[in-house]
């Protein structure tokens, strides 16, 4: 089903091919049919205006210097919080591509108990390294009030909650049913507990970016998805990919 949708238009004279980097982050990107819903979104923007749109998936912290390279063959990076782009010295897309919420994901045998931020004070959580991770993780982090235990990926952040190295992870909401599927069909899976969300949320819905590189020709990417993002729909866009996705999974089980 995802291969018949929004395919590529064929080349056309003067178009350019605008390359990025991302990384593994279900379902927005990734090792995913088309590459993740924000992939969908910025393929179908692009394609608007003639442009092709390519991705290579790195680890977080290699895709972020990478794509800062202004005399390098990527233009930018995805996805992005306006905190993440300014942190990598980067221009944000003017237009967010989607949008994301954190939660805190919890052992269901062992749940955390907390209503306020101070709470938080006298556990240990797990966070991916590089990450936004949202003002209320972040903002104890800056006080020297939280207790982090740093990982370099947010399935090894929840297989560490799995094991019981630490009481809570940061990870995004849509984001976890994908990795806990993942993480229920390893096959040690019987040894370890099985997770859920808190019930107290980290933060509201923020939006998702594009982050562009200093180039003269990033900036000509950056107006070229502007143009292209008024002409899309991208919330329909990014939730058809992942109604495909979802029935594509099912079929596949």
């Amino acid at each position: 089903m995802l291969c018949g949708l929004l395919l590529a238009p064929l080349p056309v004279a003067g178009a350019e091919e605008w390359s990025f980097t991302s990384l593994e982050w279900p379902p927005f990107s990734g090792s995913l049919p088309q590459g993740g819903s924000m992939s969908t979104v910025l393929r179908a923007a692009f394609a608007t205006q003639g442009d092709r749109f390519t991705v290579t998936i790195l680890p977080w912290k290699r895709a972020v210097s990478t794509a800062m390279q202004t005399d390098g063959h990527y233009v930018g990076f995805f996805t992005a919080t306006p905190t993440e782009c300014a942190a990598a010295g980067g221009i944000l897309s003017e237009l967010p591509i989607g949008t994301f919420r954190y939660a805190l994901a919890e052992r269901q045998n062992d749940p955390i108990k907390w209503q306020n931020p101070n709470d938080l004070q006298n556990l240990l959580i797990g966070i991916v390294d590089g990450y936004d991770n949202g003002p209320i993780i972040d903002g104890l982090r800056g006080k020297g009030t939280l207790r982090v235990e740093v990982a370099a990926s947010d399935i090894a952040n929840l297989r560490k909650l799995q094991a019981g190295r630490i009481n809570a992870a940061v990870v995004e909401v849509s984001q976890f049913s994908f990795l806990k599927s993942e993480l229920e069909r390893d096959r040690n899976a019987k040894d370890f507990a099985p997770l859920s969300l808190s019930a107290f949320s980290i933060g509201s819905s923020e939006t998702l970016h594009a982050c562009f590189n200093q180039s003269d020709r990033a900036k000509r990417a950056r107006l070229s998805l502007l143009r292209g993002l008024k002409r899309i729909d991208r919330e329909r866009v990014a939730d058809q990919y992942l109604e495909s996705l979802h029935q594509d999974m099912a079929a596949s089980n």
